[in-house]
């Protein structure tokens, strides 16, 4: 075998869009503007009806400043709760962040996140919306998987 990414098939499909869609916290990545070092933050997560997520961000955290600068990020989802994390399934995502409307979301957002209450109406909190443009799914050992964005819709 050559190559050790296998063929994307139905199974890696459904596989990537239910860890999409359980997701409610990932890890994002961005590329600092001073030193174009990458950043890592945890962020609260909502799944939207397409391939994309929503995601609530302080304008004082450095990811916010990262994202303004180059709104390209990657997304990494999990749902490592016990065992060996490197054999449970996870899934890494391209996206761009895109402004969403914060008003229009409200309801969602707090059903999922209800702890969110405190601080969603804070000046400095905007919405985001990730468009997601692809990634790459690990669904067990041995098993990955390039995906497009049309991989990804419902």
């Amino acid at each position: 075998m050559t190559d050790p990414i296998r063929p994307t098939d139905d199974g890696a499909r459904r596989q990537a869009r239910r860890l999409r869609d359980a997701a409610r916290h990932g890890v994002l990545g961005v590329l600092d503007p001073a030193t174009g070092r990458p950043q890592l933050s945890r962020v609260a997560l909502l799944p939207t009806r397409s391939a994309d997520l929503l995601m609530l961000v302080s304008t004082l955290s450095r990811h916010w400043t990262a994202l303004e600068a180059d709104p390209r990020c990657a997304l990494m989802l999990d749902e490592t709760t016990s065992g060996d994390p490197m054999a449970a399934p996870r899934l890494s995502l391209d996206a761009r962040a895109l402004p969403a409307d914060k008003a229009a979301a409200q309801q969602d957002w707090l059903a999922a996140h209800p702890g969110a209450e405190i601080y969603y109406h804070f000046a400095d909190f905007r919405l985001l919306h990730l468009e997601v443009e692809g990634g790459f799914l690990v669904g067990g050992f041995g098993r990955a998987f390039r995906l497009t964005r049309a991989d990804l819709e419902n």
